[in-house]
């Protein structure tokens, strides 16, 4: 690796500096050190619904759908039964109910699903599923991207339109905002907020343990780790050399716009983090091409940053999950209708 500082220079002006930093603390990849190929085998049929995560635990999978399966956003798949034993949280614009359902998770036996339209959070106890009182629901004080629940008081979110941070802490209760971080170093003054949030979006997950988090960018072929405990954080970014600034064009008023379309490529389209991997969906694919947001390609980093593996598969998937012992990928096949699984061998 070899240490740089990560700049994007838009234009040749002499009298304005169009230069952004996004961060001073960069590392730049050339490839990766090892390549595998696996294969998908289904799991079960899936033909109603759009799983989005899956969520292993000892006894089956909690399947986030976000086309709301009978009316419910999750449901439970028992290994021992082989079959669908239980659905929870309810599609709709009512109390406890998710309109238009987002980022979802598990954290300290909670299951949880954040409504972007709604810009709430539903939370379930997965004690005590059943009972209306284990259910709690907070109202987020604005729109958020990606949301994910980091301890019993703070939420993490991003995609703040208006906020040149990169990530904000919320009130877990109230759903106010308590503090952001993230700094980007160099933000030229023609960008608007509309530009920073399309051309920086962003996806992002927790360190199991709580310790870190990692960001992956759709337009920028980079990764960022956060140190929480620390407040630092690194850029890595590569090895594919992909470059889409020049979609980035001032209009007739001299303002920054962002041209989706034509050539520009689609980067990292989906993130899973557990307490050993980062695991990134690459796309690499033009976005205007068909179904551009699916890809076949895996990259997987250490927490350090450190590339170790690529992982092609043998089918296109858009999003994915990771066994929390680092030994299955699973996702969805749109086109069979079959939730699917790949067994990984990686160093512990």
């Amino acid at each position: 690796m070899k240490s740089a500082i990560l700049f994007i220079l838009i234009g040749c002006s002499a009298k304005e500096d169009m230069e952004i930093i996004i961060n001073k603390n960069f590392h730049e990849i050339e490839s990766f050190p090892e390549n595998s190929e696996l294969k998908f085998t289904k799991l079960i049929d899936y033909n109603v619904g759009m799983p989005y995560k899956l969520y292993e635990v000892d006894s089956g999978l909690y399947i986030f759908d976000i086309d709301a399966r009978d009316d419910r956003v999750f449901h439970f798949y028992s290994f021992p039964l082989d079959s669908f034993t239980a659905s929870y949280i309810g599609k709709g614009s009512g109390p406890y109910e998710t309109f238009s359902p987002k980022s979802s998770g598990i954290v300290d036996k909670t299951l949880w699903v954040q409504d972007f339209t709604m810009h709430k959070v539903i939370e379930n106890d997965l004690t005590n599923l059943d009972a209306k009182e284990s259910q709690k629901e907070t109202k987020l004080v604005d729109y958020f991207n990606r949301i994910e629940i980091f301890n019993e008081n703070e939420i993490i979110a991003n995609g703040l339109l208006g906020s040149h941070r990169k990530f904000q802490k919320l009130n877990r209760h109230t759903g106010e905002i308590v503090s952001e971080f993230g700094d980007f170093e160099r933000v030229p003054e023609s960008f608007t907020d509309e530009v920073m949030d399309d051309f920086f979006q962003a996806n992002f997950a927790l360190k199991p343990d709580g310790s870190q988090l990692v960001s992956v960018y759709r337009w920028n072929e980079a990764i960022e780790i956060f140190d929480l405990e620390a407040s630092e954080s690194l850029l890595i970014r590569g090895p594919g050399n992909i470059n889409n600034e020049f979609a980035l064009k001032k209009d007739e008023f001299g303002m920054m716009v962002f041209e989706r379309g034509g050539n520009i490529q689609k980067c990292h389209i989906d993130v899973f983090a557990t307490d050993s991997y980062i695991y990134t969906l690459f796309s690499g694919n033009h976005d205007n091409v068909m179904d551009s947001q699916y890809s076949d390609t895996f990259y997987v980093y250490t927490w350090d940053g450190n590339p170790v593996t690529t992982i092609k598969v043998d089918r296109k998937i858009q999003s994915f999950s990771v066994s929390p012992d680092n030994s299955k990928i699973y996702s969805f096949d749109v086109n069979t209708g079959e939730i699917i699984y790949a067994a990984l061998d990686l160093p512990e």
